[in-house]
């Protein structure tokens, strides 16, 4: 692996964990009803990330950029999670997102 596609890879990893920190953030504030700014933020994140994916077919574009540069799997979060993580992240953060939102949605109008 070239010094490019790991570095790829680390940035995807860092960002995946601040963006998954801040799903699941989000819920626990949800559910503790204990809405902030600092949530807000976080609710901010996961939605930056969200329109990534839409706007590139579902696909992270570090993904894309990492197999420009030469990267044997589609993958580039390979190397930092265990195969078994990395092969459901969609549905997981799907399924605490949605959650997520449903309950700020219900907290603001309760």
């Amino acid at each position: 692996m070239s010094k490019t596609v790991f570095y790829i890879k680390f940035i995807h990893s860092l960002l995946f964990f601040l963006i998954g920190i801040s799903t699941i953030y989000v819920l626990i504030t949800a559910i503790l009803d204990h809405i902030t700014v600092l949530t807000w933020i976080a609710f901010g994140i996961a939605v930056i990330e969200l329109l990534a994916l839409m706007l590139n077919n579902w696909r992270c574009p570090l993904t894309v950029f990492a197999e420009d540069q030469g990267a044997e799997v589609g993958s580039v979060a390979d190397i930092f999670l265990p195969d078994w993580l990395a092969d459901h992240i969609f549905p997981i953060f799907g399924i605490l997102f949605t959650a997520s939102c449903i309950l700020l949605l219900w907290r603001l109008l309760a």
